[in-house]
């Protein structure tokens, strides 16, 4: 884990959108179909963030909804105020006083950085009788006003809080003692809280302003080099991208938004290149590298790729920053292999260090797009695969910046063919870096949840959805990935290794997670759920 003051340049990137999208063409793979309505979960989703900094977010979520919080000793809990929802019709001689509604919501530590959040919606329905039980002309009590006195008094029966608590000092602050309470977890605020800390916008730390780790490569184990370089034939082309063949064509410019910090975006954008050159078309792939990088990547690209090329490759300041952000992770550095291999092969394929590290906001990207366009006039007739967070990506406008001109906006008018396509993701990991509460960055592995619009099942394999008209975000399609897992840092030492494969019927699945078919993700979870308000605990002697 590695921090640094929040002083240092920060940009956004890469952040999953909530839209759904219309039906694709028939060139593309079928919509995903509507998410049903959220179902008790089986298992309870786990954050990869502390308790604090949930229960922090949480607090947003209801006070901006309106909702009020009450003080509480706990900081475990949040708490709202009651509020009466309707007045129900006077009936049988009583009525409703107010429905009312109040949240109580629960945080459980796993550990530091692993927490689980529970959201329970509580009713309270108060009653009054207004009649008075009176005998009828004969002098028999009405037995409609005795039922109605049973009734009555069977809710303040249930109300009393024996069971919970025995003593005042035993009474929690949600525990009631003039009615009957119920309390239900409400999945769809649940379901909202984990977009709002899973999806949250990549956070981009540039090089000129970060202190830099110290040179390891003496301390790396042999088991910690790509193995590509050993191959007798250096052409890993080892699938196929459903969709990309009915769009390759001669001087085609794609730009892929990518959530930073996966496995899947780097290797599927090397399957895209690959299947690219088969054709016989040339290739560039622009990374979201800063150009001083250039040099070390070209003379790798020129190497037989061995251990003492890997390590003249991670010199660079890019590679060796503390505060890692995604863009350097070991994925990008495989991706560079698999040029170099295809290199090695006789293909004609170029990686272009697009990015600065010092220059930030729309001066950034303008530059960004200079670094693409002096590739793409020297070879016109290359397919160009732009690889970058999506903020960076798509057409539309900002919505955090009003004068924000976007790399794409750039390219677009000098560039004939242009495509953009956003992510499509199930819910996974991911290596990035965030603020924590005392303003400090944290960058490690953390959960992300995709947005209706990007959400697939976690089956779905490699392939690019185009849509009838262009998004109102800026994209023109999706490429699909599947479920994404978190690629470290590429000069950790340690970590590389693929995650193993998913046992069907031995993985529990995520409590909330948000895919059209509510199917479970391999992602960290903790059985069984709890689906009741939690007992009143009596304070530690």
């Amino acid at each position: 884990m590695r921090r640094a003051l929040a002083g240092l340049v920060l940009l956004l990137a890469g952040c999953a959108t909530t839209a759904r999208p219309t039906q694709a063409p028939a060139v593309a793979e079928a919509t995903p179909p509507v998410a049903p309505e959220p179902e008790q979960p089986r298992y309870e989703h786990i954050f990869m963030i502390p308790v604090d900094k949930a229960l922090a977010e949480a607090t947003k979520l209801m006070t901006e909804k309106g909702w009020v919080l009450k003080p509480l000793e706990d900081p475990r809990y949040l708490l709202t105020e009651w509020r009466t929802a309707q007045l129900s019709a006077q009936s049988w001689g009583w009525q409703s006083d107010g429905d009312s509604t109040r949240y109580l919501v629960a945080g459980e530590l796993i550990s530091e950085r692993e927490s689980v959040i529970r959201i329970f919606r509580m009713k309270r329905v108060a009653f009054s009788n207004d009649v008075e039980i009176k005998p009828e002309a004969s002098g028999e009590l009405n037995s409609r006003f005795m039922l109605m006195e049973r009734f009555e008094q069977s809710f303040v029966r249930r109300g009393a809080p024996v069971e919970l608590a025995q003593r005042e000092r035993d009474v929690a602050p949600w525990v009631e003692l003039n009615g009957a309470v119920q309390g239900t977890r409400d999945l769809e605020l649940e379901q909202t809280l984990t977009l709002r800390l899973e999806s949250r916008p990549s956070l981009e730390t540039l090089t000129g302003s970060l202190r830099l780790a110290r040179d390891d490569s003496f301390a790396r184990d042999p088991s910690f080099y790509l193995t590509r370089w050993k191959d007798e034939v250096q052409e890993p082309c080892a699938r196929e991208v459903a969709g990309f063949q009915s769009l390759l064509r001669p001087g085609l410019t794609v730009l892929i938004g990518e959530q930073l910090g996966t496995r899947e975006i780097p290797a599927t954008v090397g399957d895209l290149a690959c299947e690219a050159v088969q054709t016989g078309l040339g290739v560039t792939v622009a990374l979201a590298i800063p150009e001083k990088e250039q040099e070390r990547i070209n003379t790798y690209l020129a190497s037989p790729g061995r251990p003492a090329d890997q390590d003249a490759l991670l010199r660079g300041n890019f590679w060796r920053k503390l505060q890692q952000d995604g863009r350097g992770s070991r994925a990008v550095m495989d991706l560079i292999d698999r040029v170099r291999a295809l290199r090695a092969a006789g293909r004609s394929v170029f990686v272009v260090a697009m990015d600065t590290d010092m220059n930030h906001g729309k001066a950034r990207d303008a530059y960004m797009a200079r670094k693409v366009l002096n590739p793409r006039s020297a070879r016109p007739q290359d397919v160009f695969l732009v690889l970058a967070g999506n903020a960076h990506t798509r057409l539309g406008d900002a919505d955090w910046s009003d004068d924000f001109v976007p790399m794409s906006k750039h390219l677009l008018q000098s560039t004939r063919d242009l495509k953009v396509l956003e992510v499509g993701y199930a819910q996974g990991r991911r290596w990035g870096c965030d603020l924590e509460l005392n303003g400090e960055m944290d960058c490690n592995i953390m959960g992300i949840t995709p947005g209706p619009q990007v959400a697939i099942r976690p089956e779905t394999p490699a392939a690019i959805r185009m849509l009838p008209e262009l998004a109102d975000e800026g994209f023109h399609g999706f490429l699909d990935v599947g479920v994404l897992t978190a690629s470290l840092p590429a000069i950790a030492l340690r970590g590389h290794e693929p995650p193993e494969p998913e046992v069907p019927g031995e993985s529990p699945g995520p409590a909330n997670l948000v895919t059209p078919t509510g199917t479970s993700a391999p992602v960290n979870t903790v059985a069984p759920p709890q689906d009741t308000v939690p007992p009143a605990r009596p304070p530690t002697p």
